[in-house]
């Protein structure tokens, strides 16, 4: 790993948000078009991240309201994308690492309602479903293999397309989502380190730019036919916990690309609302993009005594 080229430079000033237009276009163009340059740079970023996950699994304080995001999530888009290529290339290997530093953790999987995406007969709700077991979307359809693009698992899809720039919505994201029922959840399972983990795939058709995905997840103490009601007036409440970490791919990197991201789950919540995305290109004369989602999968992190 030659870390004398000058280009790494341009990679440490975007880490801390100090590199130039100029620079990031620098090193963009040069993420597409140097196969080795990007493998190397991937590598780079693995070593980084992996430092910055044993980082996270020393003693941590009590949780606060709103958690911030893991420091390679608040780089630029750059630096991001390549914390993103990072996560789908090596996501599982960073999470394993993250539960063998805490020793005492286990992994229990959490019951996701069509997690695979399967039942294509299935009503898909206008927006957030009001009660558990049920998707939820803005602009998407479930679909089988299209294009050139194959599941994931399986033999179904959910399509993110795109939303008309000239559609009077206040958000242009699609998006897809999912509630969780989390009172059959053991009480002896959520204590104040208790952490709920959400992954997800995404593909897009257009890999020549990077695409950005969003994962939300949102902790309410009401029961979900209640937290459902008003619900995006109680996210903005300080009372609410809740996590968004938006993922970028490096351009030119294809195929299907799973992200994670984990939220501090306080006692006592009820309910689990999950927001996945296709996040628009700030620039309206990129080309544009249909993403896809599959293989959602959720589960929770606790020490091994308090897990059944």
């Amino acid at each position: 790993m030659n870390t004398n080229d000058p280009r790494f430079e341009i990679i440490r000033q975007s880490r801390d948000g100090n590199a130039s237009s100029e620079e990031l276009a620098q090193l963009e163009a040069s993420l597409r078009e140097d196969p080795d340059f990007r493998e190397t740079y991937v590598r780079y970023m693995n070593l980084d991240m992996a430092l910055g996950t044993v980082a996270k699994a020393a003693p941590r304080p009590a949780p606060t309201a709103l958690r911030q995001p893991a420091r390679w999530f608040t780089w630029r888009p750059l630096t991001a994308a390549a914390a993103g290529i990072v996560f789908g290339m090596l996501c599982t290997s960073v999470v394993f690492g993250y539960v063998t530093q805490r020793s005492a953790v286990r992994k229990m999987p959490l019951s996701v309602y069509d997690a695979g995406l399967e039942d294509p007969k299935q009503t898909l709700n206008d927006g957030l479903p009001s009660q558990a077991g049920q998707w939820g979307i803005d602009n998407a359809k479930m679909v089988p293999a299209e294009g050139g693009i194959t599941p994931l698992a399986g033999n179904h899809m959910l399509r993110l397309e795109q939303i008309p720039r000239e559609s009077t919505v206040r958000n242009h994201t699609s998006r897809a989502y999912q509630v969780l029922d989390l009172r059959s959840l053991p009480a002896s399972a959520m204590t104040n380190d208790t952490e709920v983990e959400v992954s997800a795939s995404f593909c897009a058709t257009n890999n020549d730019t990077s695409s950005r995905y969003l994962i939300r997840a949102i902790a309410l103490d009401e029961a979900p036919v209640q937290a459902t009601k008003n619900f995006w007036s109680k996210v903005e409440s300080d009372g609410v916990v809740s996590e968004s970490q938006r993922f970028d791919s490096v351009p030119g990197s294809a195929g299907w690309q799973t992200f994670s991201m984990t939220l501090r789950l306080p006692p006592g919540s009820k309910t689990l609302a999950l927001i996945f995305g296709a996040v628009p290109p700030e620039d309206a004369s990129l080309p544009a993009s249909v993403h896809y989602l599959d293989e959602v999968q959720v589960s929770l992190l606790s020490s091994e005594t308090s897990l059944p």
